[in-house]
């Protein structure tokens, strides 16, 4: 399993306020990934990061305070990851629609879904987490509806660029194919960790086959 977050460093001797915040979020990624939300505890955050739970609160009022915190965090590392395989895509295919920018849509696709992958375990327990509590307690949890729809339109934007350069256009909204793309995504995550499969062919077939079923010349 890879990890979304670089090891954290030593604590430093003299603590800024949004040094304490930064590390506590970034700690909280093991916690609420092996605990959840329900089952991590104020000490249980406070003691990953190496703080005391004075320091939690001169930065957080409450652990789903901090979870919404780590799910902004980690949306951005995700959305990084997404525009940096994109971005390397239509290089490697270039930027004008040509016959060699015929496979770039939808295997910068599977490109996505596989740079993704290594952090797959870590992303899915988070994000269905999130989702999970914001169906039980939507009050509870500002902004998890923010964090999902920057995720889905950073792949929009992604399909976006990509049939611009080929000339071609989607029969739904670009949104529209980026949910469904996530909801593969996580299936195939799901399948990967409880099932112990590969799904490498398996997934990389489905993606293509989706991507071709909506996407098309735009004349």
């Amino acid at each position: 399993m890879t990890d979304l977050f670089d090891p954290l460093p030593a604590a430093p001797a003299v603590r800024r306020r949004e040094n304490t915040r930064s590390r506590l979020v970034r700690a909280s990624l093991a916690v609420f990934v092996d605990k959840g939300i329900d089952g991590a505890t104020i000490d249980d955050l406070v003691t990953a990061a190496g703080f005391t739970r004075g320091a939690f609160y001169s930065s957080f009022s409450s652990k789903e305070e901090v979870f919404g915190a780590l799910f902004e965090v980690v949306t951005d590392e995700v959305i990084q990851i997404i525009r940096a395989t994109v971005d390397d895509a239509l290089a490697a295919h270039g930027t004008t629609a040509s016959t060699t920018l015929a496979a770039a849509d939808p295997a910068m696709m599977v490109g996505v879904f596989e740079a993704i992958r290594p952090y797959g375990r870590q992303w899915y327990l988070l994000y269905s987490e999130a989702v999970a509590r914001a169906l039980r307690a939507p009050e509870g949890l500002e902004g998890i509806d923010t964090q999902r729809h920057r995720l889905r339109d950073a792949i929009a934007d992604a399909l976006r660029r990509g049939m611009e350069a080929k000339g071609e256009r989607c029969a739904i909204a670009p949104e529209q194919l980026a949910q469904t793309l996530i909801g593969v995504f996580s299936d195939f995550m799901m399948q990967e960790h409880l099932d112990g499969a590969d799904i490498t062919d398996l997934a990389g077939e489905t993606i293509l086959r989706i991507m071709r079923a909506f996407i098309g010349p735009a004349a």
